[in-house]
């Protein structure tokens, strides 16, 4: 009782809980505060379920005018928080007004400083859902097309009166269809060939198509496109805005605004009531008044940041609209001038990305480009003439983690794959049978769908499997979607795969439904609405993100009837990722005093991992790492192993980038072409043309890429054997790595700590767990100072990770805590000279002994008989016991003997052939 007597404790001298400097865990509190809320609902005036979820849970719960929080303020008002914006990594600024500015600002002042400053400041650039930028983009879209002349002239742009009548036809409904957008083109120029065909193969052709997107909604929505011409002005006015604020708006609560013309609204909604009972008739609903009034128009909103400022797409805008140039061209408002694109190159990182992790990675690129052109061009630029680059995409999904996290990952990203080999195992168990990674990927198809042919219904197993009594088909045709990726197959029997042809799956169903398969009299073809309900009970939420990503991209294609191919145009060549394209820029910026500039390429990845199966060259890795051979069956392990087992597929990728660059077009329709499973005469023809004595094909019109000369496949094998592979290990010495719950120190003696920690479980009991640290380990036994917090609780933290092994004087961990002040120390115990310190991913070099070679350190530790290292060679991942490459627990003591040295070297690594 809060009006009571009794107390929850003392509140005189240290007794109270700020006093003893005590802290509480989060959800404890929480929970505390909820009971008590709770506890007075009804109790005290005010207090409510709505009031609840605003202080705990939601803010919005409860209207709350005097509250202005930012959108990213997520949670309750007592316990939530703002969402950290690392994901809002790019820093956009309009490169015109950039340049207007700080130019302008240069000459009034002459203050360089200042002049950037206000630049950046002025040249911020708004959201994309902003009426500038889809004016802008539909603009722009009109300055893209080309009409032709005839008699063989080059074609013409749109003249101003042209593209002001499109426009005209574009503001009465606010978007056009690509067919409508097509119709309208050809009325104008009187149905010349022009190139909007092509324009609107683009995947995100028809998003260019919106000039309001409020305007769409409400054409798109029947009671809306009826009622809102009949809406008085300050209506239709106090619509659009809420509109688009995003808020719903339905015809009801503008009613209730409404102070005249509602006679003319009411009729118009009898209107509609009356159409509505006259469609019933035709098996249609019947709406009513109610439904009509809450009809609400559904608005598409845009995120992401507009490419230009406001000002500088309106210009652009009215520069389409008014004359009959592109404005990119040499005096349009977008055209950029040599000092643009100079100062575009020339932003430093941190001005690009506020993300740490893209800038930390830029900045290790910038510097292996350095030092690639000092160890093979001796510095000089001008010897370079092509760039080619490729992301990786574990670039962002590994980012931040720690190498157990990432183990932990990868773990979860297999245990699928586990799995399913251990069910193909016990089913064949004692066969004889070889589990193979062909039948593994088919089962774990099988898996996915329950073990059921989605079209019949029909069960198999894992010996139908084997068999091939079913087998793999495409949901979506090969030839019009190239991939054999786990997400667009599904396994079937191979009767059925026949009787589909080359249909997508939703439209085999509905073309063969009900009808018997031939061949199999005991099959027949589900019904439409039985295969959609299967298929949406597919299960999608269980496994790594992977999975689920998977199985919901399956379940998509299930669904699809119609497929139209989105999924590589040459358009890709261009548009990479945001990462890629700062590389780019950074590299760029690296040749800008060039008289000749190398071609940068971004090279998608599919590309690179249909090449390297063509030229068969994941055996060259054999010269570095023998363990990518399989020992059992003398054949290369595949591409997933070897992951796991040698660092040098990244550089054997990157050969393969290298020469792709080199012998192939820079072209995305060949690229495309190339990584087709069959093409046809024309394309045959095309891509033979291209590629000329590069490519063959087989009577299926398969594309063979010729086979590597021999020479480069020996180079390859070289210089992989050097095996440079460099460890990037961060200088950071401050902070303190630690667990964060802290343990009872039971007991103390030679030189080890008996902790003990009490555990809640899932049910609400605890459970004790002990464990033994060496003292060096443990922050709070001994503080510096003689007393400390930790110390009075008897309590400890562990500290897990270690800074390295410093080896002057004398050898000794540094665990990661006051890593600065413990190396002065030791420094001064070593007469002023520097510390060397061995640290977890350095190269070291043993010159004699039985260790002789360069070797990466792995692990150090502190064992009985003396200070030990794991190591093993440059590229291995793993370490694995009694393994040639591989040494585990050698003594520190030996290696120092036999003259070991640490190796400080740039990023490109060095020769570790023996």
């Amino acid at each position: 009782d809060p009006l009571g007597n009794k107390i929850s404790c003392n509140l005189s001298g240290d007794k109270r809980p700020k006093a003893l400097n005590a802290a509480f865990p989060r959800e404890d509190v929480k929970n505390e505060v909820l009971r008590i809320l709770e506890a007075h609902t009804g109790q005290l005036p005010n207090v409510t379920v709505a009031l609840i979820a605003a202080l705990m849970s939601d803010w919005n719960a409860l209207p709350c005018p005097g509250i202005a929080l930012p959108g990213r303020y997520k949670g309750g008002l007592l316990f939530g928080q703002l969402i950290p914006r690392f994901e809002n990594r790019i820093i956009a600024t309009c490169p015109v007004t950039y340049e207007r500015v700080y130019q302008k600002v240069l000459s009034e002042t002459s203050d360089v400083a200042k002049a950037k400053h206000e630049a950046e400041k002025l040249a911020k650039v708004p959201s994309k859902y902003c009426p500038e930028f889809f004016r802008f983009r539909w603009a722009m879209q009109v300055a893209n097309i080309q009409v032709a002349l005839g008699d063989g002239r080059a074609n013409r742009s749109l003249t101003a009166e042209e593209r002001c009548s499109l426009d005209e036809k574009m503001k009465v409904r606010g978007a056009f269809t690509p067919g409508e957008f097509k119709k309208a083109v050809r009325e104008i120029t009187g149905g010349v060939r022009d190139n909007v065909g092509q324009m609107l193969t683009h995947p995100d052709a028809d998003k260019a198509l919106i000039l309001d997107p409020v305007l769409k909604a409400i054409h798109a929505n029947a009671t809306w496109k009826a009622l809102f011409p009949v809406l008085p002005d300050p209506l239709k006015k106090r619509a659009v805005g809420q509109l688009r604020r995003g808020k719903r708006v339905t015809i009801g609560s503008l009613l209730a605004h409404a102070v005249d013309q509602i006679p003319v609204i009411e009729a118009a909604i009898e209107g509609l009531l009356v159409s509505s009972s006259t469609n019933a008739r035709r098996g249609q609903s019947v709406a009513t008044r109610e439904m009509l009034l809450s009809e609400a128009p559904r608005v598409e909103f845009l995120s992401g940041r507009a490419p230009y400022s406001r000002e500088v797409m309106r210009e652009a805008a009215d520069y389409v609209f008014s004359t009959n140039q592109h404005p990119t061209e040499e005096c349009g408002p977008l055209y950029r001038s040599e000092a643009i694109r100079i100062a575009q190159l020339q932003r430093a990182i941190d001005e690009q990305t506020n993300n740490h992790l893209v800038r930390h990675r830029l900045l290790i690129l910038d510097r292996l480009h350095r030092d690639i052109l000092k160890e093979y061009a001796a510095g000089d630029a001008s010897r370079i003439g092509r760039v080619t680059i490729e992301v990786n995409r574990d670039l962002k999904e590994f980012s931040g983690k720690t190498a157990k996290q990432v183990a932990q990952d990868i773990g979860q990203r297999l245990a699928n794959f586990k799995g399913v080999a251990a069910r193909l195992e016990k089913a064949f168990a004692g066969k004889n049978i070889r589990i193979t990674p062909g039948l593994i990927r088919k089962a774990r198809i099988a898996e996915d769908l329950g073990w059921k042919c989605p079209y019949t219904g029909k069960c198999y197993d894992e010996f139908d499997l084997l068999n091939r009594i079913v087998d793999k088909d495409h949901i979506i045709p090969r030839s019009d979607r190239a991939s054999d990726s786990l997400d667009s197959l599904i396994i079937t029997f191979a009767e059925v795969n026949k009787m589909k042809g080359k249909r997508t799956a939703l439209r085999f169903i509905e073309e063969c439904e009900g009808q018997t398969v031939e061949g199999r009299p005991e099959l027949t073809i589900k019904t439409r609405s039985n295969y959609l309900k299967d298929v949406d009970a597919l299960e999608t939420f269980k496994g790594h993100e992977d999975d689920k990503r998977r199985k919901k991209r399956r379940k998509e294609m299930l669904e699809l009837r119609d497929y139209v191919e989105k999924e590589f145009t040459p358009g890709d060549l261009t548009k990479t990722s945001q990462l890629v394209r700062l590389g780019t820029q950074l590299l760029e910026n690296a040749y800008r005093l060039q008289a000749k500039r190398p071609v940068i390429t971004s090279l998608p990845g599919s590309v690179t991992g249909t090449v390297r199966k063509a030229w068969k060259l994941l055996g060259c890795l054999s010269a570095a790492n023998p363990q990518v051979i399989n020992s059992e069956t003398s054949e290369v392990h595949n591409k997933t192993d070897i992951r796991g087992i040698t660092h040098l597929h990244h550089a054997l990728d990157a050969c393969v980038l290298g020469f792709t660059s080199m012998f192939f077009p820079r072209d995305g329709g060949v690229w495309e072409l190339m990584i087709k499973r069959r093409l046809n005469a024309d394309e045959q023809r095309i891509l033979k043309e291209r590629l000329r004595s590069y490519v063959e094909f087989t009577q299926d019109g398969e594309p063979k890429l010729i086979d590597l000369p021999a020479p480069l496949k020996n180079q390859i094998r070289q210089r992989l054997g050097e095996r440079r592979v460099v460890q990037h290990i961060s200088a950071e010495r401050t902070g303190l790595r630690v667990e964060q719950n802290a343990w009872r120190v039971v007991s103390v003696q030679n030189g080890e700590a008996l902790l003990r920690q009490s555990m809640r479980q899932p049910d609400g009991k605890r459970v004790a767990k002990e464990t033994k640290e060496k003292i060096g380990k443990l922050l709070g036994l001994f503080p510096g100072g003689g007393i400390g917090k930790l110390q009075q609780n008897k309590a400890a933290l562990v500290i897990p990770d270690n800074f390295g092994l410093a080896l002057d004087p004398e050898p000794l961990i540094l665990p990661f805590h006051k890593v600065p002040i413990r190396l002065r120390e030791l420094r001064e115990k070593n007469g002023g000279r520097p510390v060397r310190v061995l640290r977890n991913g350095m190269l070291i070099q043993v010159p004699r002994g039985n260790f002789k070679g360069i070797w990466k350190v792995f692990s150090v530790k502190n064992n009985a008989s003396g200070i030990a290292v794991d190591i093993g060679r440059p590229d291995v991942v793993r370490l694995q016991n009694k393994t040639e490459g591989h040494k585990i627990n050698v003594r520190l003591a030996t290696m120092l003997k036999d003259g070991m040295a640490i190796q400080r070297l740039p990023l490109t690594g060095m020769k570790s052939t023996e």
